[in-house]
């Protein structure tokens, strides 16, 4: 008679071919862990990368995650102390961000750019029909999700965000740098689309209200037109909107 509490042994003798399937699992998992494991080895040409460069490891990972969402139903009778696709995901967030630092080093924003633009891969080929059909797929989707936001808080952060505390006068011309650095930087359609109006939403407003604190003040000096007074030409300053078209001309690669 078989003992009461042995509940894993008769689990799979309830199931036709149990000793086949449990063995297939197994090599799954092991496949798992070997990509794990080649995250890890994967080597990126540092020279040779830019702010678009797919780094090996995010390949890898796709094609991980492909295999999982394909066998899933071989593993999950197995029980994993640490969920594979989760632990996957660890070591390739671990290898790209450490790799992220050494390109083009000293440019501002590069490395968040080249971290959204992989983490971003992945979420595509998550969002395809039939892609990530896998228990926790919602969860590492959300996961992903929070990821980019991050890259971007810190981008914005790096970038953008010095501008605030400039004069209209050094705000100009940071704000033209920046403008000419990374209007050649290549970034994906749909993140290229949502970061121009995360920049938009974080330069205009707070640009325009120092526009508009400048004119309240009294005094010719702080007129916002072109106008001559006492022989002298006062500056003209860009209008939010000119600001706006700037930004909407970024990442055109």
């Amino acid at each position: 008679m078989e003992a009461a509490g042995d509940g894993s042994v008769g689990m799979f003798r309830a199931t036709p071919d149990a000793a086949a399937g449990i063995g297939r699992s197994a090599e799954v998992a092991a496949l798992l862990n070997k990509m794990v494991d080649g995250l890890g080895a994967t080597v990126l040409d540092i020279p040779g990368s830019h702010e678009f460069t797919v780094h090996p490891s995010t390949h890898l990972l796709i094609q991980a995650l492909q295999n999982y969402s394909r066998n899933t139903y071989l593993v999950e009778p197995v029980h994993h102390a640490t969920d594979p696709c989760a632990h996957m995901v660890d070591c390739w967030a671990a290898k790209l961000e450490e790799d992220a630092e050494m390109i083009r080093q000293g440019e501002k924003g590069v490395k968040y750019i080249f971290l959204m633009n992989n983490t971003c891969l992945v979420l595509q080929m998550m969002g395809r029909p039939g892609a990530a059909s896998f228990a926790g797929a919602q969860e590492l989707a959300s996961r992903l999700t929070s990821m980019v936001e991050l890259y971007k808080k810190c981008y914005l952060d790096e970038c953008w965000a010095p501008l605030h505390r400039l004069n209209s006068d050094m705000f100009a011309a940071e704000f033209r740098a920046t403008c000419d650095c990374q209007s050649t930087w290549k970034v994906g359609a749909e993140l290229r689309y949502h970061l121009r109006q995360e920049i938009v939403d974080f330069v205009v407003p707070p640009y325009e209200a120092s526009l508009s604190d400048r004119s309240a003040c009294p005094g010719p000096s702080f007129s916002l037109k072109r106008m001559v007074f006492g022989g002298k030409k006062q500056k003209r300053y860009d209008t939010g909107a000119q600001l706006e078209g700037k930004i909407r001309g970024l990442f055109e690669g």
